[in-house]
């Protein structure tokens, strides 16, 4: 090992090329474009390793008369192993780096890598961030990922060497796209393996290891982006190749993968990663808004995301969501990103406005503050920025959100002494009563520019407690959904009922039970699907007329409803429903539909002529009933259509 000086001030480049003329020609041309902006001398090596494209050889011809680089050509195809040792050997005194052809190279980046491969006197290697690199990928770690839309390598690149600059984390091996060798290691190491990973693929691995095994480490530079395209090189090879190179590994390096699954676990990229999307923040032209919601998922996580989908052209969304024990985690809300910041409140709250402030957010969205640390409804205050505020549900007036009992039953809406008498069993979170709660809500949505209700329902409840606030009725933006394909029709046998998503004491798992149970006890001819699960253990429901698909991805779910025979959707909600994504999809398919006559049922489906809403207060046998003549009438329907 040297004492942080390399052999000789020139630095080879490597790249080989066996197939894909145009990305050869853009990484060539990005390499002798950067020469003039690195003091750094580089020689070129190209090695044509028997290139069975015409285009490709006439092109390398071309360059063998430039005196900025070298052209080196296998007579036969020695595979990328043995071509880079070739080109490794060329020049034995100098570093060397071993560039992809299908990779791009912006402004000085070779001095950055340099420069990080003698910070430290025992760096072997020096490996840059990538699109598309395992562990030096950005924006999403261990994947394969596009550019980020409305960005560039060069643009990336140069944001890399300002927020980054000098820094480096140590990894485990180094990744051969774009690969950094300095000379002492060669000397101290040997080549790569020719024989084990001739054509490629872990070969760069091995040689980290053993590089490690006597002294060296390797490090992952933050300071500069290389563009990867990955694949070009050895096209539908590259599975096997994957499969194989592991196979060696494990046999030679038995602690490979858990030094790499540790260095997964602890990413101590992850920084670096999260300055370089903060600093694409602040550069964005797009507006930034703020959401604030909370982390159960369901209905608000979908309309977020469908916002933050629809809005991508124009607004860059962070969203702010609880965790546990006082933390919060601030997150880009945008495809493909996996920035991820996390603070302790109300120790971090300082540190968490700087970062909004640094993004010179537009305005802030609260869409929930379930499990949020009561000091994040100070943040727009804060900020001094305009406040919109969307009621997905009732927590602005009750913290029992959905307005129900502890059965899961409409609470009626009593009046105050009625509410203390609920949080008595029921303690509202922060420790307030129901005035205080209410009064800090009202200032809240008094506050806003905006209070968006997704039914007039909503509007009209909210505005008996908070008269003032400036409500409007919005539904939640939708994908235009096309009449479904009919289901599966189910051939006689029983009425089919179909319910959909999770069920729990406000979502009527009780008056399910209830229906079931009468169904048996009567001997009706129903049988009752929940797609989807139950939050609520049903006592004796494997002698119910009444099944459960389990847990599904929401794009799963129309796959699931045309396959299931279904005759009737049925609604057992007890809560007052503020809009319902699972009716959204009922809509879409021609079958009729049972459900309550409150909430947002009632106006979004009195006019619909399939549709029947019952009493709340309804017994089983009454629903029962209701499903079982809509589901006969839809087999009516069905068999006239097929008989016309």
């Amino acid at each position: 090992m040297t004492e942080g000086r390399p052999y000789a001030s020139t630095v080879d480049v490597i790249i080989p090329v066996y197939r894909g003329l145009a990305s050869a020609r853009a990484c060539v041309e990005s390499v002798r474009a950067s020469v003039d902006d690195c003091r750094t001398p580089v020689r070129v090596v190209i090695i044509d390793d028997a290139s069975p494209e015409p285009a490709l050889k006439e092109w390398l011809a071309g360059l063998e008369q430039s005196a900025s680089l070298v052209v080196l050509r296998n007579e036969r195809n020695q595979g990328f192993v043995r071509s880079v040792n070739r080109g490794m050997t060329l020049h034995p005194d100098r570093d060397v780096v071993l560039l992809n052809s299908d990779t791009l190279v912006h402004g000085n980046w070779l001095d950055r890598l340099r420069n990080c491969a003698y910070a430290e006197a025992d760096t072997a290697t020096v490996t840059p961030l990538t699109n598309s690199g395992t562990l030096a990928s950005y924006p999403r770690f261990m994947q394969d990922n596009p550019l980020p839309p409305d960005e560039d390598s060069a643009r990336l690149d140069r944001l890399a060497a300002e927020v980054n600059a000098g820094c480096s984390v140590t990894v485990p091996t180094a990744v051969g796209f774009c690969m950094y060798i300095r000379r002492d290691c060669l000397d101290s190491v040997g080549y790569f393996d020719a024989t084990a990973f001739g054509r490629g693929y872990g070969e760069e691995t091995d040689f980290c290891r053993r590089a490690e095994a006597v002294g060296f480490s390797h490090r992952l530079a933050g300071d500069v982006f290389v563009h990867h395209e990955g694949g070009v090189s050895f096209g539908d090879a590259a599975d096997s190749l994957r499969r194989r190179a592991t196979e060696v590994m494990r046999e030679r390096h038995p602690d490979y993968e858990d030094a790499v699954a540790t260095h997964v676990r602890t990413d101590p990229a992850r920084q670096m990663r999260a300055r370089l999307s903060l600093a694409r923040l602040r550069h964005s032209s797009r507006s930034r808004v703020l959401f604030i919601s909370h982390r159960e998922g369901g209905g608000v996580d979908k309309h977020c995301r469908d916002l933050a989908r629809l809005m991508h052209h124009e607004l860059d969304i962070l969203e702010l969501q609880p965790g546990d024990d006082g933390w919060v985690r601030l997150f880009w809300r945008r495809e493909g990103e996996d920035l991820m910041l996390h603070y302790r409140l109300p120790d971090e709250y300082d540190a968490l406005l700087a970062t909004l402030q640094a993004l010179r957010l537009s305005r802030v969205h609260v869409h929930h503050v379930m499990d949020q640390p009561r000091s994040v409804l100070r943040i727009p205050a804060t900020l001094g920025l305009p406040l919109d505020f969307t009621a997905h549900d009732y927590y602005a007036i009750c913290p029992q959100y959905n307005l129900t009992d502890e059965d899961g039953e409409y609470c009626g809406e009593p009046d105050a002494a009625g509410c203390e008498r609920c949080l008595a069993v029921r303690p509202a979170p922060w420790g307030l009563d129901i005035h205080a709660w209410r009064q800090l809500f009202s200032r809240l949505l008094c506050d806003a520019g905006r209070v968006f209700a997704p039914s007039e329902d909503v509007r009209r409840r909210l505005q008996r407690y908070v008269p003032d606030a400036p409500v409007v009725v919005l539904p939640h933006p939708e994908a235009p959904r096309l009449l479904r394909s009919r289901s599966v029709v189910a051939a006689g046998g029983p009425i089919r009922v179909l319910i959909l998503g999770v069920v729990n004491p406000a979502k009527g798992v009780h008056l399910l039970n209830r229906c079931a149970r009468d169904a048996r006890d009567r001997g009706l001819d129903l049988e009752f699907h929940v797609i989807g699960w139950s939050e609520t253990p049903i006592r004796g429901g494997d002698v119910l007329p009444l099944s459960f698909t389990g847990p599904y991805e929401s794009a799963a779910l129309p796959e699931l409803i045309a396959q299931s025979g279904g005759d009737v959707f049925f609604f057992p909600s007890r809560a007052p429903e503020t809009f319902s994504y699972t009716l959204s999809e009922a809509l879409a398919w021609p079958l009729p539909i049972i459900a309550p006559e409150r909430g947002a049922f009632v106006e979004r489906l009195t006019d619909n002529a399939q549709a029947r809403l019952l009493d709340p207060a309804s017994d089983p046998a009454e629903w029962n009933e209701a499903l079982m003549a809509a589901g006969h009438a839809h087999r009516n329907r069905e068999q006239t259509r097929e008989f016309s």
